[in-house]
Formats: C-alpha cells, structure tokens, sequence
C-alpha cells in the first residue's frame, strides 16, 4: 500500500483579508464542498482541490529550475508520488477521505515562471481531489492510498 506523509498545507484567503492570497496553514478543516474559510468555500463554485507531489519539484530542481512549494497552486503537498492514480481512487489523509477526479493539467499560468515549466512537469503537475467527508489534516499527517480504481 502507498503511503506517506504532509509536507505543506496552502489556502486561499477570503475578501475580507487579501483576497486571493495564497497562504501556508499547519492546518485546515475540510467537508464536501473543501477548505472550510477559504475564498472558494462558500460561494456556490465547485472546485475541486489540488494535491502535489514531492516528485513534481524534484523535476522542476533537477532542471535546475528554483521556485518556492506552492508554485504548482497546490492546496496539499505530500512526499509520495500518486500520479498513477486514477478517477475514483479513495485516499485517506489526516482525517478526511479523498476521491481522485483526474489529473491537474492546466499549465497555462506556468509559462509565465519559465518558457520551459510546462513542458518540463507535462502529467505530474498534481492531482484533482475533493473531500468525500468532514475533516482536518495537519502538516506531518499520514497519507494513504485506501483504494485503487
């Protein structure tokens, strides 16, 4: 079985702070409909959050490429590699289960960081995942692939 653990935890802060900034948490609350005080939480948007390797900086490091975690709009960062796993697989992390909906394969905005970035990370950019229950995760939560669709 996959396992691993949370490295880093990212949410969008709502309008009454500065809205759209993306700010490092130790560590959130999440039900169905996401990150429970995000910008996106409550306004009737779905969107889906975004889990990122370790394995997608390790590619973008051995480019000799630098860029601070949290570049990839990652809402949760973990040390395993999960990118085998396909729509309808279930993780476990922290508290919460997850449902995989697919890979992460918008680029566009990483263009602007590097010519090359696209290209360079082109199907481990991340992975789509909702939230299928209410719950927290911590950074230094275990992450677990529970079932493998």
């Amino acid at each position: 079985m996959t396992s691993g653990k949370v490295l880093s935890l990212y949410m969008t802060m709502p309008d009454m702070m500065r809205s759209g900034h993306r700010m490092r948490v130790e560590d959130m609350e999440c039900d169905e409909n996401g990150i429970m005080g995000s910008r996106d939480y409550e306004n009737g948007t779905e969107r889906p959050m975004v889990l990122v390797s370790k394995k997608s900086y390790d590619i973008i490091e051995e480019a000799e490429l630098v860029f601070e975690r949290g570049l990839l709009m990652e809402d949760i960062y973990v040390d395993v590699d999960l990118y085998h796993l396909k729509k309808g697989s279930i993780i476990e992390i922290g508290e919460i289960m997850f449902e995989v909906q697919g890979p992460c394969e918008d680029y566009r905005y990483l263009y602007a960081f590097a010519p090359e970035l696209p290209e360079l990370i082109q199907g481990n950019r991340g992975l789509f995942i909702i939230p299928i229950d209410y719950g927290r995760i911590e950074v230094g939560d275990e992450v677990s692939v529970i079932k493998e669709a």
